[in-house]
């Protein structure tokens, strides 16, 4: 059995290795792998934000009046997702062609205080 300092060195080389590959992929052509290595999710992570939009999404469904707040609660609180973060993961997920009606929604809900980021999901543009 290996000693712990080369277990060691070597799971920090294979982050090393994650790290610089991660640097490689497109955002826009890869948009939700790239979301899921800049925020070091795990796949039970990117299932938890699937099921949030999917929550909304049902609400939407079912024409449940929704206050965006609770949205953005939803990940601060599961995923320890900020504002700014929840702008990364909503583009991520639009450009991927999934949650468009919810990611156009949440954006929507801005009004003329739409943030740059999130203006062409709001004006119904695929980036």
């Amino acid at each position: 059995m290996e000693n712990i300092e080369a277990i060691i060195a070597r799971l920090e080389k294979l982050e090393f290795h994650v790290k610089l590959l991660a640097e490689s992929l497109n955002h826009t052509e890869n948009p939700t792998a790239s979301l899921v290595v800049d925020f070091d999710w795990s796949s039970a992570d990117l299932n938890c934000a699937h099921d949030i939009f999917e929550m909304f999404d049902n609400m939407m469904r079912e024409e449940v009046k929704i206050n965006w707040y609770d949205f953005e609660k939803e990940f601060s609180e599961k995923l320890n997702i900020s504002y700014q973060g929840l702008k990364s993961v909503v583009l991520a997920f639009y450009r991927n062609g999934q949650w468009s009606e919810v990611c156009h929604a949440y954006a929507s809900s801005f009004g003329n205080s739409v943030s740059l980021e999130l203006k062409s999901i709001a004006q119904g543009k695929i980036l």
